[in-house]
């Protein structure tokens, strides 16, 4: 199942139909996006792994091995396919503006994980704001949610 939605994010011209990607392609791009936060700053730590799990359980509503593998596929697609863009897109287009915006939360989240604040993660968060269609007011409430949940 991942092959073939790597193949269809790629454009394959072999890859299984259905051509459109489905629901389960969404899940996998957020969990790649997450992913690809979590590697901006060159530190993919453990605690990241896990709150990406923990993250991908709350909005999909997972229990714990299937979150893990939900973030195992991120992984594996963010690796084999690096291009933000395709990810976005499949969210922006598949997404109503409200889970975009849970997904943006739980962009802070992990970059805000480590409580350092790198010039790229926050060049990352406003060129992935713009492109999932979301407004940079939204991000930056976003993360006083984030940042409030986190000093509680």
């Amino acid at each position: 199942m991942l092959k073939s939605f790597l193949e269809r994010l790629k454009g394959d011209a072999s890859a299984e139909k259905p051509e459109y990607l489905n629901e389960s392609d969404a899940r996998t791009a957020v969990a790649a996006l997450l992913v690809h936060a979590a590697h901006v700053d060159h530190d993919y730590t453990s605690v990241e792994r896990d709150l990406i799990s923990s993250i991908l359980g709350h909005i999909y509503k997972l229990r714990s091995d299937e979150a893990a593998t939900l973030r195992e596929e991120g992984e594996q697609a963010e690796t084999e396919c690096a291009d933000t863009f395709r990810f976005t897109h499949l969210i922006k287009t598949s997404l109503p503006e409200a889970d975009r915006l849970v997904v943006l939360e739980g962009l802070w989240s992990v970059i805000l994980s480590d409580e350092t604040r790198d010039p790229n993660e926050d060049a990352l968060v406003r060129k992935l704001v713009e492109m999932m269609g979301l407004e940079p007011i939204a991000s930056a409430h976003a993360r006083q949610r984030v940042e409030a949940a986190m000093n509680q």
